[in-house]
């Protein structure tokens, strides 16, 4: 089901695309798919792919950069105005050989990081550009999750292992103070301080001998327990 913020970035695509002629098939499945014809949407899209087949290499350059503009500008836009055989097709192929040849640009290595969750992709795209913080949050919130997930059965029990999610807390803050902007470093800075208290605390107790964490976090006054879920967002 499309929602009301794909339905608004399907339609501010679809205009947007309707000014290139060569991509007028795609803005019909937008102007199409935002009306809920979906299968009319479809088969416009089928022919805009099957017209990019002839394209050049430097087309297809042109219509990533237009798509990942809007996908990381507009919310919602790498939803509905994203299909799966666009991706497949034209996109990720797309990326692949753009990152197989380029040397300055980063975006292409953040845009096929984040969306083909490839860390070494990520780290391309920083060593070509080390003030990209768009990229260097995308690593972030990917390793935070990982040990928020490790914490989130807390304290009834930890998943993995708690020196491994320290050290990867150490390799987070060494990120973090990479970061260009000191608000973005921050906002990194209390999100992982959330959770490696609980990181360590965990920790603390295994070494301590104590058989129940939460009676050990009350003795201790230690926190023992995480209900928050949280989202990680990257600046747009």
């Amino acid at each position: 089901m499309i929602t009301k913020d794909q339905n608004l970035a399907l339609l501010a695509i679809a205009k947007a695309a309707s000014e290139n002629s060569a991509w007028k098939y795609y803005a019909d499945y937008c102007f199409m798919r935002e009306k809920g014809l979906r299968k009319e949407a479809f088969k416009s899209l089928d022919k805009f792919l099957k017209s990019s087949k002839d394209w050049s290499f430097d087309m297809k350059i042109e219509f990533v950069r237009f798509l990942f503009h809007y996908f990381e500008n507009v919310e919602d836009a790498d939803y509905g105005p994203f299909p799966q055989p666009l991706n497949v097709d034209l996109v990720k192929p797309a990326l692949e050989e753009w990152c197989s040849t380029e040397q300055k640009d980063h975006n292409p290595f953040r845009w096929y990081g984040k969306y083909y969750h490839s860390e070494k992709h990520i780290f391309k795209a920083l060593e070509v550009n080390p003030a990209d913080d768009l990229a260097r949050q995308i690593l972030l919130g990917w390793w935070a999750n990982r040990i928020n997930y490790s914490i989130h059965h807390l304290p009834e029990f930890y998943i993995g292992d708690p020196i491994e999610d320290i050290q990867l807390e150490e390799k987070i803050r060494e990120q973090i103070k990479q970061l260009s902007s000191p608000d973005l470093r921050d906002y990194w800075t209390k999100e992982i301080d959330e959770d490696s208290e609980l990181v360590k605390n965990y920790f603390d107790f295994k070494n301590s001998g104590h058989n129940d964490f939460e009676k050990w976090g009350k003795e201790n006054n230690k926190q023992t327990g995480y209900s928050l879920t949280r989202s990680y967002y990257y600046e747009k």
